[in-house]
């Protein structure tokens, strides 16, 4: 693209579907299909006025998808805060359209549009009350209008509208000719046909394995929001016995459900929670379905969405009926249990800009209700409470939203998406329920990872698993953990413990353990490895171990009846065994772990604090640490002697030691040798084989961990990373 005085005219290609004209200090943006603003931010584009092009959709794809473009203009290039208009270059029989579109995605039904579509007056007057609420406002109060943002600029007769001296010929057809003083461009087609893409950072990673049908699951199919780049929008797709549910139809749906593997003719249902275009737009691609499915879906919404497709799909001889044409449509009230493919569905509204449902999922298993909560999109606690003080939300109604954070059962999906009309993460740190992962946002703040999990494209969240009951395989590699982990448990306490254990698989980035619950449940790592994060009073909690499969965590908070002290998150996708926290507590007591492993830990801490060993398993450490013997030595005591063969490594767990050749102080560049707590010592004798080649002297009263330089070096010869290690050690110190 190339600018100068002159106003040479150039068509910047964004995506399918959307081009930029640029001349001068115009940027026109041409097309709208969906995520439009996602390929704009990645191409650093603003534009300073749109062409609203002929073809509204085509084959299912949305080409007048222009809330985030709205959006984007007055929050992100800051237009509503200038109190400047975007120039909008159009037909003028298009206007009432577009005015309309984006009054009903930005604004929502008025109270009489709700209660002559059949909402209740007092429903209808808490949705508007709370809509007004929340919607931009004038300096003076007044609630902004659509043509507030707007300033349209008609096609002529002859098709012609000037903007800033360039000249606009329409043709039709998306077809348009660009002239100005010094340049032109013709009968330049906008191609709305060619399949568009999701215009994402981080491409869309096609399912490598089916989706294996389960009794009931959860999956995210996209996790982040309308600016996040990065990603699709969050939709969520909810398996009962291999039929699914969608939860919201957002940008792109097609592509989406593929690249989970799941197929347009297996969905059995859908629920459209409202109808902003990250969560709706995609209700145009479900126009492909072979079969008619169930909408579930509030009398507002369903309004919204029939005058949408309606608007949007001009082509069709009845466009204003095409949502009742194409679905089997369920109006849904709070509080009312409905079902669906087994599943029962139970509604409640959120507190957003536009009225917003969430929906419950649950299923009885085996006389046990298993439950899944969609929060839906729903502001964060301080601004519902703050609303409620200002007399906008009643005490019943603060009570019902207030509700949403305490609900317990086995899956929460909420909003984290931030900002004045999103939810955050710390909203639901109490919460109780087995399960809480976050959508809305491509990321949660440093300070929030290691306590929040995140959803990505993608995951799986599976309730009831088919196998409820680990493999014989699965039991071989738990055995051989928990016998390594507990050397005095016995065959058969092993044996119940694994007879009480499910099986789980977790995605990356799951935080299976938060610090500060009281959780305690004890985990088997199968698969996989996972972190250990711990709060050193940072802005971000540190990474302090890793642990892989093979073995054991979640045992301290058992034998402490202590919070957990530290949490664990996958850093890949794992499998586990989760072994009760009853069963575990029964098991320790037994087996008096309460003696043995508080010391144990306590001396896998002073090894934490070793350097060389910050790479190492948490088996091998733990191996150390049972070879480890605690001693005290007195200041002025030689703890290694010169030509001696005794090859016993030390830990330096507190004090100071001075290194000596023959009577006198080693010197280094004339400095003294002297070494701090948290050093390992005489860690290559084992290995060299040789006399000692000097004395180490404790400077102070000092503490140290004493480990027999045979079990030293059996341990670190199991590990060929603790090995490679030491072993260059070794090379460095014999050249």
């Amino acid at each position: 693209m190339t600018q100068n005085s002159a106003t040479k005219i150039d068509i910047l290609h964004i995506m399918a579907g959307a081009d930029v004209i640029c001349a001068g200090n115009e940027r026109i943006a041409l097309g709208f299909p969906e995520e439009v603003v996602k390929a704009w931010m990645q191409k650093k584009v603003g534009p300073t006025a749109w062409i609203v092009p002929d073809i509204r959709s085509h084959a299912g794809s949305v080409q007048w998808a222009m809330e985030f473009p709205l959006y984007f203009a007055l929050f992100v290039q800051g237009k509503f805060a200038a109190k400047e208009k975007i120039p909008v270059l159009l037909h003028e029989r298009d206007w009432a359209d577009v005015v309309d579109y984006l009054r009903l995605t930005l604004l929502g039904l008025t109270r009489d549009e709700m209660r002559a579509e059949g909402v209740a007056a007092s429903t209808a007057t808490m949705l508007s009350l709370e809509s007004e609420y929340l919607a931009l406002k004038h300096g003076d109060g007044t609630v902004a209008a659509i043509e507030d943002f707007l300033a349209p600029h008609f096609f002529d007769a002859e098709g012609v509208v000037e903007l800033g001296g360039l000249r606009v010929k329409s043709h039709g057809n998306n077809t348009y000719s660009f002239f100005s003083a010094d340049d032109r461009i013709e009968e330049y087609r906008l191609d709305a046909t060619t399949v568009q893409k999701p215009p994402y950072l981080e491409p869309l990673t096609p399912a490598t394995a089916p989706i294996v049908p389960q009794p009931f699951e959860v999956i995210t199919l996209g996790t982040t929001n309308g600016f996040d780049p990065r990603g699709p929008c969050s939709n969520v797709l909810v398996q009962a016995h291999g039929r699914f549910v969608l939860i919201d139809s957002g940008p792109y749906i097609r592509t989406l459900l593929a690249h989970a593997g799941v197929s347009l003719d297996q969905l059995g249902a859908l629920v459209i929670t409202h109808a902003h275009e990250d969560h709706a737009v995609g209700l145009c691609a479900l126009l492909d379905l072979t079969h008619r499915i169930e909408l579930f879906v509030t009398r507002e919404t369903a309004a919204i969405l029939r005058r949408k497709l309606a608007i949007l799909n001009p082509h069709l001889s009845q466009p204003e009926t095409l949502l009742d044409d194409a679905f089997d449509l369920t109006y849904v009230e709070p509080g009312v249990v409905y079902d669906s493919l087994g599943l029962k569905l139970r509604f409640h509204y959120t507190f957003h800009s536009i009225p917003c449902t969430g929906v419950e999922v649950s299923m009885r298993i085996d006389d046990h209700v298993r439950r899944a909560l969609i929060v839906g999109d729903n502001d964060a606690r301080a601004h519902i409470q703050k609303a409620a003080t200002n007399g906008i939300v009643s005490t019943e109604r603060l009570d019902q939203l207030l509700a949403l954070y305490g609900w317990q059962g086995d899956l929460v999906v909420a909003d984290a998406g931030g900002g004045l009309i999103h939810g955050a993460a710390p909203d639901f740190a109490s919460n109780q329920s087995a399960h809480v992962v976050f959508v809305h946002t491509g990321a949660l703040p440093d300070n929030e990872r290691h306590l929040h999990t995140l959803a990505e494209s993608g995951h799986r969240y599976t309730i009831v698993a088919q196998n409820t009951r680990p493999t014989p395989l699965e039991r071989g590699l738990a055995h051989k953990a928990l016998a390594e982990a507990f050397t005095a448990g016995e065959h058969d306490w092993i044996g119940a413990l694994l007879d009480s254990a499910t099986p789980m698989s977790v995605n990356r980035g799951r935080v299976v353990v938060r610090a500060g619950d009281t959780s305690r449940d004890v985990f088997v790592a199968l698969t996989g490895e996972l972190t250990v994060f711990a709060d050193r009073g940072t802005a971000r909690a540190a990474p302090v171990a890793m642990i892989h499969a093979g073995e054991v965590f979640g045992e301290m908070a058992v034998v402490n009846g202590a919070p957990r002290s530290a949490s664990v998150v996958a850093a890949t996708p794992a499998r586990l065994l989760r072994i009760p926290a009853e069963v575990f507590e029964s098991f320790a007591r037994s087996t008096r772990l309460a003696d043995t492993l508080p010391e144990l830990w306590h001396k896998r801490s002073d090894l934490d604090r070793v350097g060389v060993l910050a790479g190492a398993s948490v088996t091998t450490r733990n191996l150390l640490a049972r070879h480890a013997v605690r001693r005290s030595i007195e200041a002025g005591s030689t703890l290694i002697r010169e030509g001696s063969r005794s090859n016993t490594v030390f830990v330096l767990v507190a004090g100071r030691v001075q290194v000596y050749k023959g009577t006198a102080p080693l010197l280094v560049h004339g400095v003294p040798v002297i070494v701090d707590s948290g050093a390992l010592i005489g860690e290559t004798a084992p290995f060299l084989e040789k006399e000692r080649n000097a004395s180490i002297v404790a400077i102070d009263e000092c503490e140290v961990l004493a480990i027999r330089g045979s079990d030293f070096k059996r341990v670190v010869e199991r590990s060929p990373q603790l090995f490679c290690c030491i072993s260059g050690i070794v090379k460095a110190r014999a050249a």
